[in-house]
């Protein structure tokens, strides 16, 4: 008689076997709900607000001016302008908006004014809409990973309209910080950078409000960086102007920020500066986002045209 005979191995009874199952389930359900909130919530925040709409047009401050429309560079994207010619002039400045405005009424619609000035300076103006923004198409935005495209388009426009290399510079705001930064970096025909509000890494300001603007806690954000990589092509950790920032050298840059920024830290802007040691920095206390020119016109005239003079004569 064989005393060491091998027990035969015990099968899972039916009911573990179903407990396997319904765990499996379970799990697979809540990494499928994990990413499907990711994807809502990437698609909803990446969408245009609402804003204010303002009835300011070039018009307004006595100019003659066209509303134009092209393509961005790279893509089929119909963007619309203003361009305000300035007879004789050599140069031209073309001014970006931030997110969730427009050219009518970014700067709580004194964006049009500041046009002005500069038009009185002496410079040809074109005032774009970003895609998704105004009157061009498009529904989303991109915080410039695609709205560079929409400046490199700007540039082709004038370039075709008489303005060649280093007769072209660009103001933008905000997000439209990141675009001309962007479009500089591809484009050499930019010759001059303003920036107002400008961010130097996208990812830690998505953190820091992403509870506020979205409801949801920071347990999602992986979860949001990877669908919108899925759905829209880039990523949201990979914004990062200030790494773009120092490949526009050495051509002149100008930093206007705020002070007491809600939404963009100071901090940012100093980082940006420190990527270009060369850079000119100008500040203001007791302003709004993406508002300085509505708080300190004359002030903020007087910096950008005495800028303009010593870098563009």
């Amino acid at each position: 008689m064989d005393l060491h005979r091998e027990k035969p191995i015990e099968k899972p009874s039916r009911k573990r076997r179903w407990l396997l199952w319904v765990i499996i389930i379970a799990l697979l359900l809540i990494v499928i709900a994990y990413f499907a909130i990711g994807g809502y919530a990437v698609s909803d925040i990446t969408k245009i607000g609402e804003h204010p709409a303002f009835t300011n047009t070039p018009g307004t401050y006595g100019l003659e001016y066209q509303t134009v429309r092209f393509s961005a560079r790279g893509d089929d994207t119909e963007i619309a302008a203003w361009y305000i010619p300035n007879t004789d002039a050599e140069r031209a400045m073309i001014l970006v908006h931030g997110r969730d405005a427009n050219k009518r009424d970014a700067e709580l619609g004194t964006y049009v004014k500041f046009a002005a000035d500069l038009h009185r300076a002496g410079y040809t103006i074109l005032m774009i809409d970003l895609r998704g923004h105004g009157e061009s198409e498009g529904d989303r935005y991109s915080f410039g990973v695609y709205e560079r495209r929409d400046v490199l388009g700007a540039v082709d426009w004038l370039s075709e309209h008489g303005f060649e290399d280093g007769g072209i510079g660009v103001h933008g705001i905000s997000m439209g910080t990141a675009s001309v930064i962007g479009a500089a970096v591809e484009e050499t025909a930019i010759e001059i950078i303003i920036l107002e509000c400008a961010f130097a890494d996208l990812y830690p300001l998505i953190e820091t409000r992403w509870e506020e603007e979205s409801g949801l806690p920071n347990f999602f954000l992986p979860g949001v960086f990877f669908m919108n990589k899925i759905l829209f092509g880039w990523g949201l950790q990979d914004v990062r102007p200030v790494n773009e920032l120092t490949m526009v050298a050495p051509r002149p840059v100008l930093i206007i920020q705020c002070t007491n920024d809600e939404i963009i830290p100071l901090i940012q802007a100093y980082q940006l500066a420190e990527a270009l040691p060369y850079t000119e920095m100008h500040t203001f206390d007791a302003c709004e986002h993406a508002n300085i020119y509505r708080d300190y016109a004359e002030e903020y005239e007087a910096v950008v045209t005495k800028f303009l003079r010593e870098n563009w004569e």
